[in-house]
């Protein structure tokens, strides 16, 4: 028996998958949109036609073929067509004028600007409205008479828009890629003169009508004086509204494993579903009733999936929850693997650039993990007593999780919570309360005494699971900092994990071989790690606020070099320092010591026993390389001539680059964060017309190089 055959949309999610994703790394952008289409229609043809003209069995392999090429190419030609770059209107043909744009999520407000996510419809040319199509990031700058914008508004907007650029520091959080994913490639920075709203009838009607009712269930829990972290907390656990968390929360739930309490996700979508099924249980006794109540479940989950802003995780669990709702009502009982393969084939077909988006990924697996593994973890521990058993049964859904989820979870935050399983004891019940006392608030709003009293409440139980985070965190090795893995180590993790799931559950001794090979090959890559990293010495600028910062790092050992001295002590050298911490742990750098090239802590030679770093005045000497600091004007007159591999500008000196040039002849040019911007982009001009080198970190990014 093919053991296949009880999951058929299981097997057509692989082939659809495996298109979008081919499309993402192929990058082919050609002229597809006519032969394409024409050869999707061919294959689902012989599809469906091949079966009844191929009597021989043996042949039924062909219909199968026909059917996953289908379906790899139609992932393929809907990932390309969402793509806006494709398009023949792209807005990145045309980026200056006059556009007309629509507000496409709920504005940021911060400071006098508001951050919006723009998406381009129409720009001006020739006196006349013409299309136009790609999303962008903007930063409006407002006035006191200014008024207020909403999600679905639309603006003029009179402005030039830039390509984002990877700024990013090396193993940091990379904004343009997040924002890439999102097939956001634009931002525009607009004065208040260059912008205003339009009156056209908003986009998005429905979900601006669910903005509008957050707006004013968030204003409920203000009146109830629910504030503070509480508040914080309160708003993002029950609608999705992060913009109050603080940096000190969001680092206490992710080292505690809770992180996902602080976006709604399947668990909080599954709650509000237990909840409304009771509320409605009366309607079963009639088959309209059962009907009447799908209609209701499905009406409600979608609108608080709108509420909540459509997220990811919100998105499977809403499409995940749909369909046994639908089968509930017509008395039958759908598979769990094509019930995800099926809203994952429903979302994606919406929106294919979600595959990239590692909420969706890790929202995914950890459902697929614990259908998965569940019962086998659950079974390991057997009792008749009740809280042993519920206690238990939370660990396993939260082992069964991490163990899905373990792999992509150390490759995006580098980080392994220890104390997880203690951690969901207590969150999961907890968060549980939460969700329904913080339904009671929202209800009762304004009735007096009542709602004052259920407000208590929640803000109590805030209180106390905030608490409990802090604990856990504070307490001894409660996180793994600094986990780096290559996307090659974190796919050979997937196969140890499956291979030996495989192994103990089917006890095939094949298993065991694929489980060993693959522990073999991935340990293979850690000692390769391993011994490139002793054969290399690498000199890395990185790209910080206003600030200069050098590292130096041979083997397992690093010096980090302040220019200039510190105008802050010890708190500014240990902001700046954030900036090379992940740098450091993924080059597996042990031991670190900063200096300051000029002022009284640093010694003539800074650590040439330690790494191999001399410096002299503006001038450093590192693993052969004569590097130069230029942080001042040239003396007029100035006809010496200093030979240098690298020229490090800082400081925004008054300089022509010419000049330097002649002096110094470098063969790279890196022009360090503490520049403007004006003399960053003339100096770039001006090393392109010479022939030389020129790398700015505000616009490219950190500057790395291999000795």
């Amino acid at each position: 028996m093919n053991s296949w055959r009880p999951y058929p949309l299981l097997r057509l999610v692989f082939p659809f998958m495996a298109g979008i994703i081919a499309e993402n790394f192929t990058g082919f952008h050609g002229d597809q949109r006519f032969w394409l289409p024409a050869l999707l229609i061919v294959l689902l043809l012989l599809s469906q036609l091949l079966p009844v003209m191929l009597s021989n069995y043996r042949l039924r392999w062909i219909t199968g073929l026909s059917l996953n090429i289908f379906l790899l190419l139609a992932g393929y030609e809907i990932a390309s067509y969402h793509r806006s770059a494709n398009d023949p209107d792209f807005l990145g043909k045309h980026p200056d004028g006059l556009f007309i744009a629509t507000i496409t999520e709920p504005p940021s407000v911060k400071e006098n600007r508001i951050r919006v996510m723009l998406k381009v419809q129409f720009h001006a040319e020739n006196n006349c409205w013409v299309r136009s199509c790609g999303s962008a990031v903007g930063y409006l700058k407002f006035n006191d008479s200014a008024p207020p914008v909403y999600f679905g508004d639309y603006i003029l907007l009179h402005e030039r828009f830039t390509e984002i650029s990877d700024n990013s520091n090396p193993n940091a959080f990379n904004y343009s890629r997040y924002l890439k994913n999102k097939d956001v490639l634009h931002r525009v920075f607009a004065e208040s003169h260059c912008w205003k709203i339009i009156n056209i009838r908003p986009s998005g009607l429905i979900r601006k009508a669910a903005f509008q009712i957050r707006d004013r269930l968030l204003n409920i829990l203000r009146y109830n004086h629910v504030e503070g972290r509480e508040f914080a907390v309160a708003s993002a656990l029950l609608l999705g509204y992060v913009d109050d968390l603080d940096a000190g929360l969001r680092k206490e739930y992710a080292a505690t494993g809770a992180m996902h309490i602080l976006s709604v996700s399947g668990m909080h979508v599954g709650i509000i579903y237990l909840f409304l099924e009771f509320l409605l249980g009366f309607l079963n006794k009639s088959k309209a009733g059962r009907m009447l109540k799908a209609v209701l479940l499905l009406g409600f989950i979608w609108f608080y999936a709108m509420l909540t802003g459509l997220s990811p995780c919100v998105l499977r669990s809403a499409a995940m929850l749909s369909l046994p709702i639908l089968g509930k009502s017509l008395s039958r009982s759908p598979d769990m693997y094509n019930i995800m393969a099926a809203s994952m084939i429903f979302i994606l077909s919406l929106d294919p650039l979600l595959i990239l988006d590692v909420g969706f990924q890790l929202s995914y697996l950890a459902v697929g993990g614990i259908v998965v593994l569940y019962k086998p973890i659950y079974d390991l521990y057997v009792t008749s007593s009740w809280l042993p058993d519920k206690i238990w049964s939370i660990l396993a859904v939260s082992i069964a999780a991490q163990i899905a989820t373990l792999p992509i979870t150390l490759f995006t935050f580098h980080q392994f919570p220890n104390y997880f399983m203690l951690t969901n004891i207590f969150v999961v019940p907890l968060s549980s309360l939460i969700i329904y006392f913080g339904i009671l608030v929202l209800v009762v709003g304004y009735v007096p005494v009542v709602c004052i009293f259920s407000a208590k409440l929640l803000i109590f139980l805030i209180w106390l699971l905030n608490g409990i985070i802090h604990f856990i965190e504070q307490m001894p090795f409660s996180v793994i900092r600094g986990i780096f893995i290559s996307i090659p180590e974190m796919l050979l993790l997937y196969l140890v994990i499956a291979s030996a799931f495989l192994f103990f559950t089917g006890r095939r001794i094949y298993f065991l071989y694929l489980l060993i090979l693959s522990a073999i090959v991935l340990n293979l890559l850690f000692l390769d790690f391993r011994i490139q990293r002793l054969r290399s010495s690498r000199l890395t600028v990185f790209n910080v606020n206003r600030d200069a910062l050098y590292m130096f790092s041979a083997q397992d050992k690093a010096v980090l070099l302040y220019h200039g001295v510190t105008k802050h002590g010890v708190i500014s050298q240990g902001l700046i320092n954030e900036a090379a911490l992940a740098e450091i742990n993924a080059l597996g750098i042990h031991d670190h010591r900063d200096f300051w090239l000029h002022g009284r802590e640093r010694p003539p030679e800074i650590a040439k026993s330690f790494v191999p770093v001399i410096a002299f005045g503006n001038f450093i000497q590192f693993a052969g390389s004569r590097i130069a600091v230029l942080s001042g004007s040239i003396p007029k007159g100035f006809a010496g001539h200093i030979a240098v591999d690298l020229l490090i500008i800082t400081d925004n000196p008054k300089i022509f680059l010419a000049d330097a040039i002649r002096i110094f002849h470098p063969r790279e040019i890196i022009v360090d964060a503490t520049n403007s911007r004006f003399k960053t982009m003339q100096w770039m001009k001006e090393a392109a017309n010479s022939g030389v080198k020129c790398h700015a970190v505000t616009e490219k990014g950190a500057f790395q190089k291999e000795f």
